[in-house]
């Protein structure tokens, strides 16, 4: 008979109390920075070869540690301000911590982290299936698998109904150890899929020297703007150079071009809000706050990157109580 699941929901007002908690699958170090009022609402589900978690949290911290080295997590995390080893992070984007990693975040204000993490037999079997072209987030380090926005927001929608169970067993108190324990072997199950039958990522394109100080340059551009469009004309203005130019720059770089990368920056930021605030935001309150005006081709380009609309989104992350069933 397999051990019931360990959860819990558990909202904290201080980076002390954060700390008393343990990790299954990591070693971190927690310290307050800054003088806001520290406050944050956890969800975890620990089950098997499965650890899942939900955690919103503000008040400005700073962490640092390592994954356990027999451990893979797989993690979202975005907020303004928030850096990620070094790298912004103010998007929900797939992070891949492979064993042994070690992490930096600094965490000035308000950011939402959501992460699935495997270890033990689901690890291994994931290991044996994986080709010797495709196991670079089972090394050390940190990755960016190669799958679609589609595929992130299924792992995402897993995720928060899986952490949604724990919130919701803590508020009846009553024994949902059978179903809790399904939740977090069916998240830990997506992310495995997800890993397995990723194309391994291509090499990124490098361009030259010169083009990678225009893309660098413009990128810090795009982020003096988080909530807002940025005109390529200004970009170029700023920078004393042509359309054409920043185009190539960006083409032999990223793969795509300014307006894209712009454009998808502020879509996925929308999906951010999605996630964190959809059940108090409307959609339009949301297209709106990052520069979408026109909200028949917000919904289109949010359908293309996402394959559902951002009402459908909406609705399955805030429309129905987890534990209704």
């Amino acid at each position: 008979m397999l051990d019931a699941p360990h959860w819990y929901a558990r909202k904290y007002n201080s980076v002390v109390a954060r700390t008393r908690e343990s990790d299954p699958d990591a070693e971190f170090h927690l310290r307050q920075i800054g003088a806001e009022l520290h406050a944050s609402r956890l969800a975890t589900i620990d089950y098997g070869d499965a650890f899942v978690l939900d955690l919103q949290d503000k008040g400005g911290i700073a962490m640092s540690g390592a994954i356990n080295g027999d451990a893979l997590t797989a993690v979202f995390l975005w907020g303004e301000g928030t850096l990620f080893n070094g790298e912004r992070s103010d998007v929900p984007r797939l992070r891949i911590l492979g064993p042994g990693t070690e992490f930096k975040l600094d965490l000035p204000g308000s950011y939402r982290l959501m992460r699935i993490g495997l270890r033990g037999a689901s690890l291994e079997a994931l290991r044996l299936a994986s080709g010797q072209d495709r196991r670079n987030w089972l090394m050390p380090g940190l990755h960016q698998p190669a799958i679609s926005a589609t595929v992130e927001l299924e792992l995402q929608r897993r995720l928060l109904r899986t952490a949604g169970y724990a919130q919701a067993a803590a508020r009846r108190g009553g024994d949902f150890s059978a179903g809790l324990g399904v939740a977090a072997s069916e998240a830990g199950a997506a992310l495995a899929r997800a890993l397995l039958f990723t194309e391994a990522p291509s090499e990124r394109r490098l361009g030259t020297g010169e083009q990678r100080r225009i893309v660098d340059a413009t990128l810090a551009i795009f982020e003096t703007s988080p909530h807002g469009p940025v005109s390529v004309g200004a970009v170029c203005d700023a920078l004393g150079i042509g359309e054409r130019t920043l185009e190539r720059a960006f083409q032999d770089c990223l793969g795509v071009s300014p307006r894209a990368h712009e454009r998808e920056r502020r879509l996925r930021a929308a999906h951010g809000l999605i996630l964190a605030e959809g059940n108090r935001l409307s959609v339009t309150d949301i297209a709106m706050r990052f520069g979408f005006w026109h909200l028949g081709r917000f919904a289109g380009a949010y359908s293309a990157l996402f394959g559902c609309s951002p009402s459908k989104t909406r609705l399955m992350i805030w429309g129905d109580l987890p534990m209704a069933a």
